[in-house]
This record gives C-alpha cells, structure tokens and sequence, in this order.
C-alpha cells in the first residue's frame, strides 16, 4: 500500500559535533517519519530557479533577489506531490522512520535567552535508540500531525503551544 503524506514539517533540526547542524523536512505520513535532507545543492538550485524565472517574467535585480531568498523557505512544498520512494531516493542522507518502530516522541518547549529563540524539541525513540531533533520556535500544524499519526505514542509537555 502507498504511503499517503498528511504533511510537512520544515526545518527539522538535529545538532552535530562542532555545533553543525543538519536541516530536514519531515515529511509525515500515514505510516512513517521520513527525514529529507535540504542540502546546500538544493537551495543553489532552487535559487537559480527563482533567477531564471524573475528575469523571464521582467522583474528587477531586488525583487529577484528577494525570490532567491524566499525559494528556500518554500522548498519543503515539493515534497507534499512527491512519492515516498522518491522522496527517500532524492538524497543518500535521507531516511524513514516507520511509525510502527516508534515507542514514544516527547515533545518539550526550551525557552531560550534574552538573545536566542525558543525552540521545540522532538526527541524519538525507537528499539534502536533516541534521536533528537528541534524546531525554532513551536508549531501546531506539526502537533497536530504527530497526534494524528501517534495517538498515545506522543509524550507533549504542558505548555508547548503558548
């Protein structure tokens, strides 16, 4: 059977050694969690797209510019026509996490300093461990997704959403 998306989460963040960081959509559907890694090709390509298509339709260099800038907080949309297989194929760092394999995702708000954003924690756990993961700021799209798909699988500490 298909997988059907139900939706997108953009911007899915897990930390790195040497504070890097890797950046993803979670694209959820009926049956897993499917991590698609936005690589740095991506947003070059998506940006030269945004170029080409600004200056066939006459616009000027500032508006063209602020399309490069706005393509790569769009880029998560093409994920909601696309099949999961191609979705999974589309990077090597790519991967699924099948709801079945899904014990519990705690879900907790980090109010951050005077100078830094709050952020969402996703921590994930599985038979194979814990992954972790956050988003800036919280979202009720995505709470709202991961209630459908979890149901009592999903640990949210009071206060999350305000």
């Amino acid at each position: 059977m298909e997988e059907k998306i139900l939706g997108v989460v953009p911007d899915v963040k897990n930390s790195k050694p040497l504070g890097k960081r890797d950046t993803y959509s979670l694209v959820v559907t009926d049956q897993s969690f499917i991590f698609a890694l936005m690589t740095s090709q991506m947003l070059k390509d998506v940006a030269a797209e945004a170029q080409k298509k600004g200056k066939e339709s006459g616009k000027g260099f500032f508006a063209r510019w602020g399309d490069q800038i706005r393509s790569g907080f769009t880029l998560y949309k093409k994920y909601y026509n696309m099949p999961a297989e191609s979705i999974l194929d589309e990077s090597k760092g790519n991967f699924q996490i099948w709801l079945s394999d899904i014990s519990k995702v705690a879900v907790s708000k980090k109010t951050g300093g005077e100078d830094q954003t709050d952020i969402t924690e996703i921590k994930i756990e599985t038979a194979g461990g814990k992954e972790e993961y956050f988003i800036d700021g919280s979202s009720k799209e995505m709470i709202g997704l991961f209630e459908a798909v979890l149901g009592d699988k999903l640990d949210m500490k009071k206060g999350i959403l305000g």
